[in-house]
């Protein structure tokens, strides 16, 4: 597929969307590029974690970005505030500050905690929607 790439227009908070195959080996120097953190939590359920968390990692590790994968368990049912106080305390634990960011690696569940993690964490972090499904 060829790269496909739209701008959401937001004024100083616009982002682009871009779309292709294989961008997930590609993100860390299109991370590095844009300079949005220092470092990065890459927020995955365990299941797809296992499935592609390793190519996302080590893409960011090529780039010379830090950042550390955390999980939580898969499934809908993972969508309340007991997982949030965790995900939100394995950040603090990490020392995650105002200067980090979040990548969501997965599907509507991980972009929706992530999201909302994001939102919370520090009176908000930047954040990066990594999809692994049609409707995320």
């Amino acid at each position: 597929m060829a790269e496909k790439k739209i701008t959401v227009g937001l004024g100083k908070r616009s982002y682009p969307i871009v779309i292709r195959t294989g961008l997930l080996a590609d993100i860390g120097p299109a991370l590095k590029d844009r300079q949005i953190a220092k470092r990065y939590g890459v927020v995955s359920d365990e299941h797809v974690a296992g499935l592609y968390g390793d190519v996302l990692m080590g893409s960011l590790a090529a780039a010379g970005l830090d950042a550390e994968l955390i999980t939580f368990p898969r499934g809908e049912t993972s969508k309340n505030l007991q997982t949030i106080a965790m995900l939100s305390s394995r950040l603090a634990a990490l020392g995650f500050d105002r200067r980090d960011a979040l990548i969501a690696l997965g599907g509507g569940v991980t972009g929706d905690i992530t999201g909302f993690l994001a939102s919370i964490y520090m009176r908000g972090i930047p954040f990066v929607q990594v999809p692994t499904t049609l409707l995320a």
